[in-house]
């Protein structure tokens, strides 16, 4: 059954009334009838509707509720995946596979190394809806019931600032010994935190310098090795969520 994410406002009183955008793709790209087939809609609140449609009104697909439940439950690992500025179709990748892991949120930066160092790049209305597109198609096709949110790319230094309160912070750098790799010790220090949340930094093409692992290490980072290879940077961003995503689920025992 399909799935779509709405604004809280779009489902008043039991009836659901679908954004223009989204209207199309039920009639021209699913071609659905719009007078009976069922969908589910999600608030980004966690809970997810069951929905009949109903017909049109313009060119806007309306619905009702048949009926309401909670969602599916959010990962036990808040991750914050902070992620080099690149090129726009390597940017879409990481969102679009990140999304489907269970990422929480992203956090884009510039740092020394960095391909793409223009920090606008990201605020910019089109490119940014575009992101947002790909988070939400990602967020329905894995069946999430909220969306992870989007920040705008900040510098090296103040993302470091900004990350500061995660539970965890990790970075990953290819001169770190492969002994300290990602193990169930990683998470020992969340277990007894009610909220887990991980800040996971990921560097650019180049890599981090020795100055700025050493930087991110005075916020607190701890030095971690993805193996004996040198991934990509997506590469690098989808590794390191699954092998976290899947140590947290020891952390619901």
């Amino acid at each position: 059954m399909h799935r779509f994410f709405l604004n809280q406002e779009q489902i008043n009183e039991g009836l659901v009334v679908f954004p223009d955008a989204i209207s199309k793709q039920i009639r021209k790209v699913l071609r659905m009838d719009v007078r009976k087939d069922p969908v589910v809609v999600l608030d980004n609140s966690g809970w997810e509707y069951l929905v009949q449609l109903d017909g049109l009104k313009g060119n806007l697909v309306l619905g009702h509720v048949v009926s309401k439940q909670q969602g599916r439950p959010q990962p036990a690992l808040e991750i914050t995946l902070c992620f080099s500025q690149s090129k726009r179709e390597k940017v879409e990748f990481v969102l679009q596979k990140c999304t489907e892991i269970g990422v929480a949120r992203f956090l884009p930066f510039v740092s020394s190394r960095t391909l793409v160092q223009d920090r606008q790049g990201g605020n910019n209305s089109a490119r940014r809806d575009r992101y947002e597109a790909i988070i939400r198609e990602a967020a329905e096709q894995s069946r999430r019931s909220r969306l992870p949110e989007l920040l705008s790319p900040l510098a090296f230094e103040d993302m470091l600032k900004e990350t500061k309160e995660a539970g965890l912070r990790l970075i990953a750098w290819e001169g770190t010994p492969l002994v300290r790799h990602l193990c169930s010790d990683t998470l020992k220090g969340l277990r007894d935190l009610e909220k887990k949340t991980v800040a996971l930094l990921i560097g650019p093409e180049g890599g981090f310098s020795a100055e700025e692992v050493a930087l991110a290490e005075s916020y607190g980072y701890q030095q971690f090795s993805l193996g004996i290879n040198i991934l990509r940077m997506e590469t690098a961003c989808m590794a390191a969520s699954v092998i976290l995503t899947n140590m947290a689920l020891d952390l619901k025992d």
